[in-house]
């Protein structure tokens, strides 16, 4: 009846008015006391409160000295998060770092089949980085579709997860593999231009992809137990399995992110005392160490803006790990989700800023090695001028087509 008489209201009026006139207040009246009669969880939060849906919340049981208004309000917050910070704003950020990955990647293919052996073996590099992003950005959208069509569960866990892991992993190992080797071309020439082969790069990239791969399974397993203990295939209970797991994600890593930005400060150390010993003979080798130690500093700058907020953000939550675990334990109800709805807002909170942050370094990454290399600049702006072209032809096309109908 109660819902027939809501149906009636907003079928007759809307949002609360009618032509411009507001609602009769006998219908007001008749439906606040109908709302109230569901509980009296919520009789002092009428500002907070959004009926048809909040009314789900009313009867669930609450302890004493909790406040049902906080909590619901929590609950919006948490609800809020979840649609700006975790789907429309990773989304749009999502689409842009592709298309810049997609265009860096076809003018690295152009450059790839102008450029002499030497310097392909960087190419090689920058492009399996690419082409990590954008698979990453391509799985995400999977992400978003599963957790859309069956809510955050453990699958969508475990996936988001394993898309995290191979990036990362991957990426990282693009990291280290291309400040070694610039190392190596300027401080170690003879040895870069004749023993390095191209097929060497290859077989390296080849074996970061199965590493990161291999682990990335394992991670997203296993990981995904730390949130929905219940009801993952694999038993993991929170002592014996999921603190030392969490404990173990972390201090990989911590060493993965210090490995990195430690080669990277040794090297330019290293090419910073070779650029002081050179002298003006060799003013050729001088301008390649100067113009390697700036890539090194603009990369390391990305994987530090990258980096550093995602492991403050998986320390956060191994702090925290005991209450966000208890949140995949049970049943998932409305009043799991109200009165939980604190770690929940918590939850949402790390998610989005692990994930705005993923994603931006994907965008930076990018700009910064386009803008870093005149040859790829060159090529970047030539194909976005062509695409820009041919998108005013089509235009033109269609509106003469037009016209002539």
């Amino acid at each position: 009846m109660e819902k027939l008489l809501h149906f009636a209201v907003h079928f007759l009026f809307g949002d609360g008015t009618m032509s411009g006139e507001p609602v009769p207040l006998i219908f007001l009246v008749c439906i606040n006391a109908k709302s109230v009669s569901h509980g009296d969880n919520f009789q002092n939060c009428s500002s907070i409160f959004i009926f048809g849906k909040d009314e789900k919340y009313a009867n669930c049981l609450i302890e004493n000295g909790t406040d049902p208004c906080y909590l619901l309000k929590e609950v919006h917050r948490a609800k809020e998060f979840r649609t700006y910070f975790l789907a429309i704003l990773p989304i749009v950020l999502s689409v842009i770092a592709c298309l810049l990955n997609i265009g860096y990647l076809i003018a690295q293919l152009k450059c790839f089949s102008i450029e002499k052996t030497s310097f392909k073996k960087r190419q090689v590099f920058l492009i399996s980085r690419s082409l990590s992003i954008i698979l990453a950005n391509l799985l995400f959208y999977v992400v978003v579709i599963v957790w859309k069509a069956n809510g955050f569960v453990y699958t969508s866990a475990m996936i988001f997860i394993l898309i995290g892991g191979i990036n990362f992993l991957s990426v990282t190992g693009t990291y280290i593999g291309l400040t070694i080797l610039l190392y190596t071309a300027i401080a170690h020439q003879f040895w870069y231009m004749t023993k390095l082969t191209l097929t060497h790069c290859w077989l390296i990239i080849g074996l970061i992809w199965i590493l990161s791969t291999a682990s990335s399974v394992c991670i997203g397993l296993w990981g995904a137990t730390l949130f929905y203990p219940e009801s993952a295939p694999i038993s993991c209970s929170f002592e014996s399995c999921q603190q030392p797991l969490a404990i173990i994600i972390v201090v990989c890593l911590s060493i993965c992110y210090g490995t990195v930005i430690g080669l990277y400060i040794a090297m330019m150390a290293r090419l910073h005392r070779l650029v002081r010993k050179s002298s003006m003979v060799q003013s050729r080798s001088k301008s390649n160490s100067m113009t390697a130690m700036k890539r090194l500093g603009l990369n390391m700058i990305t994987f530090a803006v990258g980096s550093v907020p995602i492991l403050i953000v998986c320390i956060v939550a191994l702090a925290n790990l005991k209450d966000l675990s208890s949140l995949g334990e049970g049943c998932k109800s409305p009043c799991k989700t109200f009165l939980h709805s604190s770690l929940f807002v918590e939850v949402e909170i790390l998610a989005s800023v692990a994930a705005i942050v993923w994603i931006i370094a994907m965008i930076i990454d990018p700009v910064i090695n386009i803008l870093a290399d005149k040859k790829l600049r060159g090529l970047f702006v030539k194909q976005i001028t062509r695409v820009s072209q041919r998108i005013r032809r089509a235009s033109t096309k269609s509106t003469i087509s037009t016209d002539d109908q």
